[in-house]
Protein backbone atom coordinates (compact mmCIF):
# COMPACT_ATOMS: atom_id res chain seq x y z
CA UNK A 1 0.00 0.00 0.00
CA UNK A 2 1.17 3.60 -0.77
CA UNK A 3 0.10 6.95 0.33
CA UNK A 4 0.33 10.53 -1.68
CA UNK A 5 0.20 13.32 1.09
CA UNK A 6 -1.06 16.46 0.22
CA UNK A 7 0.14 20.05 2.48
CA UNK A 8 -2.42 22.77 2.43
CA UNK A 9 -2.62 26.11 3.42
CA UNK A 10 -5.93 27.39 4.14
CA UNK A 11 -8.25 29.88 5.45
CA UNK A 12 -9.94 28.26 8.64
CA UNK A 13 -13.24 30.42 8.05
CA UNK A 14 -13.57 28.40 4.49
CA UNK A 15 -12.58 25.01 5.65
CA UNK A 16 -15.40 24.75 7.71
CA UNK A 17 -18.08 26.19 5.19
CA UNK A 18 -16.71 24.30 2.44
CA UNK A 19 -16.06 20.70 3.68
CA UNK A 20 -19.38 19.52 2.13
CA UNK A 21 -18.48 20.65 -1.28
CA UNK A 22 -15.36 19.30 -1.28
CA UNK A 23 -16.63 15.75 -0.01
CA UNK A 24 -19.65 15.98 -2.69
CA UNK A 25 -17.19 16.73 -5.28
CA UNK A 26 -14.18 15.26 -4.68
CA UNK A 27 -14.48 11.83 -2.88
CA UNK A 28 -16.88 10.74 -5.27
CA UNK A 29 -14.44 11.24 -7.79
CA UNK A 30 -11.29 9.68 -5.77
CA UNK A 31 -13.30 6.10 -5.38
CA UNK A 32 -13.58 6.33 -8.85
CA UNK A 33 -9.95 5.80 -9.25
CA UNK A 34 -8.41 2.30 -9.95
CA UNK A 35 -6.69 1.33 -7.28
CA UNK A 36 -8.26 4.18 -4.49
CA UNK A 37 -8.09 2.46 -0.84
CA UNK A 38 -9.24 5.56 1.52
CA UNK A 39 -7.77 8.11 2.83
CA UNK A 40 -7.96 10.66 5.82
CA UNK A 41 -8.42 14.46 5.86
CA UNK A 42 -6.46 16.05 8.99
CA UNK A 43 -7.18 19.80 9.90
CA UNK A 44 -5.70 22.32 12.13
CA UNK A 45 -8.21 24.87 12.18
CA UNK A 46 -6.05 27.03 14.35
CA UNK A 47 -3.00 26.73 11.63
CA UNK A 48 -4.79 27.19 8.57
CA UNK A 49 -3.13 23.89 7.67
CA UNK A 50 -4.43 20.58 6.22
CA UNK A 51 -3.14 16.89 5.57
CA UNK A 52 -5.33 14.85 2.51
CA UNK A 53 -3.80 11.13 2.71
CA UNK A 54 -4.98 9.12 0.05
CA UNK A 55 -4.46 5.25 0.32
CA UNK A 56 -3.42 3.22 -2.97
CA UNK A 57 -2.94 -0.38 -3.53
CA UNK A 58 0.05 -0.41 -5.58
CA UNK A 59 2.48 2.65 -6.23
CA UNK A 60 1.99 1.59 -9.89
CA UNK A 61 -2.14 2.58 -9.57
CA UNK A 62 -1.07 5.96 -7.02
CA UNK A 63 1.85 7.51 -9.78
CA UNK A 64 -1.33 6.51 -12.60
CA UNK A 65 -3.31 8.96 -10.94
CA UNK A 66 -0.74 12.22 -10.93
CA UNK A 67 -2.55 14.10 -13.17
CA UNK A 68 -5.80 13.70 -11.79
CA UNK A 69 -4.50 13.87 -8.34
CA UNK A 70 -3.38 17.64 -9.49
CA UNK A 71 -6.72 18.62 -10.11
CA UNK A 72 -8.44 17.03 -7.26
CA UNK A 73 -5.79 19.38 -5.23
CA UNK A 74 -6.31 22.62 -7.35
CA UNK A 75 -9.77 22.18 -6.92
CA UNK A 76 -9.86 21.29 -3.30
CA UNK A 77 -7.69 24.44 -2.41
CA UNK A 78 -9.48 26.49 -4.65
CA UNK A 79 -12.69 25.73 -2.82
CA UNK A 80 -11.41 26.79 0.78
CA UNK A 81 -9.25 29.49 -0.29
CA UNK A 82 -5.97 27.68 0.39
CA UNK A 83 -3.14 26.62 -1.93
CA UNK A 84 -0.97 23.68 -1.75
CA UNK A 85 1.61 23.67 -0.35
CA UNK A 86 3.73 20.32 -0.70
CA UNK A 87 3.15 16.83 -1.77
CA UNK A 88 5.47 13.83 -0.73
CA UNK A 89 4.44 9.88 -1.38
CA UNK A 90 5.70 7.64 0.84
CA UNK A 91 5.08 3.51 1.23
CA UNK A 92 2.76 2.41 3.98
CA UNK A 93 4.20 -0.21 6.66
CA UNK A 94 1.23 -0.49 8.87
CA UNK A 95 -2.35 1.01 8.57
CA UNK A 96 -5.31 0.06 10.74
CA UNK A 97 -8.29 2.00 11.85
CA UNK A 98 -11.33 0.87 14.32
CA UNK A 99 -13.40 3.66 14.01
CA UNK A 100 -15.66 4.65 11.01
CA UNK A 101 -15.75 8.04 9.37
CA UNK A 102 -16.03 10.58 11.98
Amino acid sequence: MFARVSHYSVDSERLQQEQGEVEEHLLPALRMQPGFSGGLLLANPHKGKVLAVTLWESEQEMHATDEASHWFRVFGAAAVEGTVTDVETYEVYRAQLTHSEP
